[in-house]
């Protein structure tokens, strides 16, 4: 093989094969542009927290030494 042979294909054709693949992926993109949808309704309510607006009541959470149990050791 010459190598005008070789560079065609080795270089030549793989980037065609590239630049097709792209031209298939981005032209039907270019041509069918999606409408974007239009706003609906605004909303009319208060803002809404996804932790509520309501405090949370918090408790004790120290525990005394012998009431704690377990740990590695796994004596329950």
């Amino acid at each position: 093989m010459s190598i005008l042979q070789t560079v065609s294909v080795f270089v030549l054709a793989p980037l065609a094969l590239y630049v097709l693949i792209a031209l298939l992926v981005l032209v039907p993109h270019r041509i069918h542009q999606r409408r974007r949808p239009k706003g609906g309704p605004g909303w009319d309510y208060p803002a809404q927290w996804w932790a509520g607006s309501e405090p949370v009541a918090s408790g004790s959470t120290i525990s005394t030494p012998d009431s704690s149990r377990g740990g590695a050791r796994g004596t329950w």
